[in-house]
């Protein structure tokens, strides 16, 4: 049966998930939140957010009920950045630091269009394909990057606490190049490489779906919704080409370079 309020299926960073029936509460510091499956209401208590914790309670706590019902409805969120290069729709994946914000900002300085910079939904087109829309718009950029670029800093002025990154908001910079929707043909899994020279290397389906699933931690906790959403990541693993981009010191150096070995004609 369903487990006591008092029994947690999972705690993930602080946010712990319990659940009683049709309805599930989630806990993140002095919050908490009810989320009612039966009538899809919420109810919310806790203290108002200081400045220094606007942003985790926006965005990590009001957001993860959310999040547990667009699941349901078949968008799956996933730490991956996205892009559209030359027509043809990108998604970059890997954990925090290994360059996904870095690579996109090099691409849009080459003219791409841009997604989001580290968190998408994806979900099935009607009939066939997939999608892939932003989740968050902002791009999130630490400090010795933005001391590199003076434009950018200056449209940096929301602190992400705790990471010492700051938040812009792209449109406001390249109004021209946001897209609101893609639909992916290449996955780049991101690795920052201790070597002089760049390189990309194909990977297979298997490693690619095991890459997917990494990017998200809810399905591994939430088991109602996991089926769905391993078949969509099963259907991006067989669409879409997929390569590990080993960025080495040049690209740093030279975007170009970046756009040369991610150039479709060069995945082909």
């Amino acid at each position: 049966g369903a487990p006591r309020r008092s029994d947690s299926l999972f705690d993930w960073r602080g946010l712990n998930l319990k659940r009683e029936g049709d309805r599930l509460w989630f806990s993140y510091r002095a919050w908490e939140l009810e989320l009612d499956m039966t009538t899809f209401t919420l109810k919310c208590w806790g203290p108002d957010p200081d400045a220094s914790d606007g942003l985790n309670f926006r965005e990590f706590f009001l957001l993860s009920p959310l999040l547990f019902l667009m699941r349901r409805l078949g968008y799956f969120d996933m730490h991956a950045a996205g892009c559209v290069l030359e027509e043809h729709g990108y998604l970059f994946l890997g954990p925090s630091g290994s360059g996904k914000t870095s690579t996109v900002l090099s691409l849009i300085a080459l003219g791409a269009k841009y997604l989001s910079d580290d968190a998408i939904v994806i979900s099935r087109l009607c009939g066939n394909g997939l999608a892939a829309r932003a989740l968050r718009r902002s791009f999130s950029l630490k400090s010795d990057y933005l001391s590199h670029d003076p434009e950018l800093a200056g449209h940096a002025n929301e602190l992400v606490h705790g990471t010492g990154k700051r938040r812009i908001d792209p449109r406001q910079i390249w109004p021209a190049q946001y897209v609101s929707v893609i639909q992916p043909q290449f996955v780049i899994a991101c690795k920052v490489a201790d070597q002089e020279t760049s390189e990309i290397v194909p990977i297979s389906k298997a490693e690619a779906l095991a890459r997917l699933v990494a990017s998200t931690p809810w399905i591994a906790f939430d088991q109602s919704s996991a089926p769905d959403q391993l078949g969509v990541f099963r259907s991006l693993a067989e669409s879409c080409r997929t390569f590990e981009l080993r960025a080495g010191r040049d690209v740093f150096r030279n975007g170009a370079r970046l756009a040369s070995l991610l150039a479709p004609s060069a995945l082909a």
